[in-house]
């Protein structure tokens, strides 16, 4: 019995499987299709760009790699096909295109908005990629909140005018890839970030649609961030070549009976390899003393969110550029000192500190360049935030105490040796020394463990109330 109930059952189970197969595969075959049927739509995407200009074909070129096709709308159709020359992109007249999509990519110049058909672009989102001509004044107001005033039925967002229309065309964003998005609509906002990323950029969002002010200036800015950096690092070299020209040329003859002409043959290339020296070492110093600063400033007041003077936030805000800038006046020091060295030798009685001096400028420079290219955003984008910090933290410390060794041991003999040029001017040793030994030693109560901790406790969210008790 339990034999012919068992054969009887086998029937039933196999032909359950294959039902359950065939459901199986239907479903399959459905979720392949539906799959297909998004790819396609998504292919078939169409977006509309107003504008038959390099902007109009490069953003053309760039969503026909992304998958979607653009309908080009122009007054002049008939030219402007001919320009562009791609089969994937439909170009036609301003009504016509309109019709095709809801995102309205308006690559015209600024000043011909004033001819954008009002009532056809009602109720869709105008994507401004325009910036001002740049021999124009710039205006209170930007140019995408004059074009929103212009439309007021449509949906404003400026985004995309931060790009090169040539490197859009070749396929190849140089430099940032982040694409400023601003608008006072959040859904519009949304599906032009989504645009962004789409075509293998990053969106960041600015916000409500007056930002446009400052996101239209990126293009115009010029070094915008290194303009701190830039303009000390010039000062400290005039100073430092000013001093070195007056100690080794000037200064001796003044104090000669006879003026010797030789010994301006240095100047060129010896008083260029120390000033670069120099500025190099004070930039590296400018790096860490704010931080050393800010340290003090948050245990006198007991807590991390109280703002810093205005002055200290753009030296912290330019460390970054200072330290390259560092790297940079380190390498053409390391350089011009090999042509130096060559020329003078090395003095046989002082030969141990002579080497000393020059491997630890050699360490020195390889230190420079791990934590310069560790600020590079790529390499960043690749650390975690821990070694990230250990790399600018304890590798920068270490190039500071390098630093320190180098103009040490260059000129330790002379050190205390009072050596006055024209009464007034000290060596250039004497003063570089000097300010590495005092910002180690600016540094040195921070890491009193009792302090330490005390400053630490603060950055991780204590805070101090007036009365002296915790928050």
């Amino acid at each position: 019995m339990e034999m012919e109930m068992t054969m009887a059952e086998t029937p039933s189970t196999a032909s359950d499987e294959e039902e359950m197969n065939n459901l199986l595969t239907v479903a399959l075959e459905e979720q392949d299709a539906r799959l297909r049927a998004a790819a396609s739509a998504t292919a078939r995407e169409k977006l509309v760009i107003l504008g038959s200009g390099d902007m109009a074909l490069a953003l053309s070129m760039v969503m026909v790699r992304a998958g979607f096709q653009p309908v080009i709308g122009s007054r002049y159709p008939d030219s402007a096909r001919q320009r562009l020359k791609c089969a994937a992109v439909t170009v036609t007249t301003l009504k016509e295109a309109l019709e095709e999509g809801e995102v309205v990519l308006v690559a015209i110049p600024a000043e011909h908005h004033d001819s954008l058909p009002r009532h056809l672009l009602a109720g869709k989102i105008v994507v401004d990629v325009s910036n001002r001509p740049p021999d124009s004044p710039r205006r209170p107001e930007s140019v995408a909140e004059r074009l929103q005033e212009r439309l007021p039925e449509s949906h404003v967002v400026k985004a995309f005018n931060t790009l090169s229309a040539f490197a859009l065309q070749q396929g190849h964003v140089r430099g940032s890839k982040e694409v400023p998005i601003s608008s006072d609509n959040d859904r519009a906002i949304r599906l032009v970030a989504d645009l962004v990323r789409n075509v293998g950029l990053h969106p960041v969002d600015f916000g409500a649609l007056r930002t446009a002010r400052e996101i239209e200036e990126i293009p115009f800015s010029f070094f915008r961030e290194w303009k701190v950096a830039g303009s000390v690092a010039i000062l400290v070299f005039f100073l430092f070549y000013l001093l070195l020209f007056m100690r080794r040329q000037i200064c001796p003859n003044l104090d000669s009976t006879d003026w010797n002409w030789n010994r301006f043959q240095t100047f060129p290339l010896k008083n260029g390899m120390l000033a670069f020296a120099l500025t190099g070492t004070v930039m590296l110093l400018l790096c860490y003393v704010p931080g050393t600063i800010a340290g003090y400033l948050q245990l006198y007041r007991g807590t991390k969110y109280s703002a810093f003077p205005s002055w200290l936030d753009r030296w912290l805000k330019s460390r970054k550029q200072m330290g390259l800038l560092a790297l940079f006046m380190g390498s053409l020091h390391g350089c011009m000192s090999v042509f130096t060295q060559m020329d003078e030798g090395m003095d046989e009685p002082a030969l141990w500190s002579q080497q000393l001096f020059i491997a630890l400028g050699i360490v020195l420079l390889g230190v420079l360049a791990v934590l310069g290219v560790s600020s590079l955003p790529s390499v960043t984008a690749e650390l975690t935030w821990r070694e990230f910090s250990f790399l600018q933290r304890y590798l920068g410390w270490l190039s500071v105490l390098l630093v320190t060794g180098h103009a040490f041991f260059k000129g330790y003999k002379k050190l205390l040796v009072p050596r006055f040029e024209c009464a007034v001017l000290a060596s250039e040793t004497q003063i570089i020394v000097f300010l590495c030994f005092l910002t180690i030693l600016l540094k040195v109560p921070l890491l009193i463990p009792c302090v330490h901790s005390r400053l630490m406790k603060v950055r991780r969210g204590y805070e101090r109330m007036p009365n002296g008790s915790p928050a």
